[in-house]
């Protein structure tokens, strides 16, 4: 996975197209598939992950929580044919696009007087 450290609107999201696809990637450390949310209306993208840990023991309580939140403004999607997964800490959404959205050569043709 490439680097993340380089996006500076929302750190921990990488966003990108393919010829047929428009894919988010989206870092979620330690937040199972389960409790990752992703919804999308009206071309915005929301992102919710979280999960919360305690430990009790006679002596201490201890708790870990990871939340995290992203939130992208999208065009050109098929978004009821949206698909996502989480893989190695980072949930992986792929939303084709619509085929106006796609490429399109333009024939040039040379015009007569």
């Amino acid at each position: 996975m490439d680097d993340f450290d380089d996006f500076s609107s929302q750190r921990g999201l990488k966003v990108y197209e393919t010829q047929n696809d428009i894919v988010a990637e989206a870092v979620v450390a330690g937040v199972a598939a389960s409790d990752v949310e992703v919804n999308i209306e009206d071309g915005v993208m929301t992102i919710k992950a979280e999960k919360k840990e305690e430990q009790k023991t006679e002596e201490m309580t201890s708790s870990t929580s990871y939340k995290y939140y992203y939130s992208l403004a999208l065009s050109g999607g098929q978004w009821n044919k949206a698909a996502a997964n989480v893989k190695n800490g980072v949930v992986t959404v792929k939303i084709p696009k619509s085929e106006a959205a796609k490429p399109q050569k333009v024939k040039v043709v040379e015009e007569k007087e």
